[in-house]
């Protein structure tokens, strides 16, 4: 494990391989864990959103609750990339077998204690908007599962207070935890698009609007984890998080884009343009909300690239041949993924 890691995160943190995560709302409810409506409930009760050391106290608990998910570490791996292996040993992130949905769930619940431990001592530079939507997608994340057919009412989320004064690995502290985040949000969106497609084609209509209505709650939280992990200064960036990402710790050319998790919701999404369609159809409004999700985490993508280093800096996938900014190969991915789904209807569809 890299040496800086147990510095700040707890790791390993394990998560399931994304493709072993169920694919329709029947089997998400069929392999749901027997305790998980009990620990949304706890997570739930207002008594526990009225601020940050309440809410942080209910996720522990409900850790403990949910207790040790059994499991086995993968070994080799035939379908296992070795970008992914490398961005895997860069964060501590295991693969595990196991009840894939119990681990998932655990997961979710790892990456929030994460985020809130930080944002209850520390404070947050996300603005209020950013820091709801973080909370609401770990929200949508253990609450869904519960009841796959319906989707979640909005919960309160507690305040967080801004930042204090920088410490030392606050940087790299927020940029460890907010990719394991991005990573359970990404399996996460990944679920919810499939299970929309599988909807769709079974022809049922509320299941597939609540899908997608979970998809777009969960690309706002990931709008809002990359801010988390971008929460930091250029100077903090330079000294704590790039030399962890260029050789000799990390291999050339290491980039999250390569990351199982991410290849997964980017596979989700080239499948699903007939059923957002299909959707857009009979319910316009879903298709428009996660378009608009969508463009705003590149925009943020992008937002935390200018930040660290420069809107013309290389990116790390940049060859020597090659010297294309990183704002420019994250915009390039942005066309990409938009261009997989179709045009939201205009206003007056009827």
């Amino acid at each position: 494990m890299t040496d800086y890691l147990p510095h700040v995160a707890t790791v390993p943190f394990p998560m399931p391989r994304p493709e072993d995560l169920p694919d329709d709302a029947p089997a998400i409810a069929a392999a749901a864990p027997t305790a998980l409506a009990a620990l949304a409930d706890r997570t739930s009760r207002p008594a526990n959103r009225t601020g940050l050391a309440q809410l942080l106290a209910a996720t522990r608990a409900a850790r403990e609750d949910l207790g040790p998910v059994p499991s086995t570490l993968v070994g080799d791996d035939p379908k296992e990339s070795r970008p992914n292996r490398d961005n895997d040993l860069a964060f501590g992130i295991e693969r595990h077998h196991g009840d894939p949905l119990a681990l998932f769930v655990a997961a979710v619940l790892n990456a929030q204690l994460g985020i809130l431990e930080i944002a209850e001592e520390r404070g947050t530079g996300l603005d209020e908007s950013a820091w709801y939507d973080l909370v609401a997608g770990f929200d949508v994340l253990v609450r869904w599962p519960a009841a796959p057919t319906r989707l979640p009412a909005p919960l309160p989320v507690p305040a967080c207070p801004p930042s204090g004064a920088p410490e030392a690995l606050d940087g790299l502290r927020r940029w460890v935890r907010g990719h394991h985040v991005f990573m359970v949000l990404a399996q996460g969106g990944a679920l919810a698009v499939n299970s929309l497609r599988a909807a769709a084609e079974a022809g049922d209509e509320e299941t597939a609007a609540t899908a997608a209505g979970v998809a777009a709650r969960i690309m706002w939280g990931c709008r809002a984890s990359l801010r988390f992990a971008g929460d930091a200064s250029p100077d903090q960036y330079q000294a704590e998080i790039r030399p962890t990402l260029m050789p000799p710790v990390a291999p050339p050319q290491m980039s999250g884009l390569r990351w199982r998790d991410h290849e997964a919701l980017v596979t989700a999404l080239t499948g699903s343009s007939d059923a957002w369609s299909w959707l857009a159809e009979r319910r316009p409004e879903p298709l428009e909300e996660f378009r608009t999700a969508l463009d705003a985490t590149y925009d943020a993508h992008k937002g935390v690239c200018g930040h660290f280093v420069g809107r013309q800096s290389p990116s790390l996938l940049a060859t020597s041949r090659s010297h294309r900014p990183a704002v420019g190969v994250i915009e390039q991915f942005r066309r990409l993924r938009a261009g997989t789904l179709p045009a939201a209807p205009l206003p007056d569809h009827k």
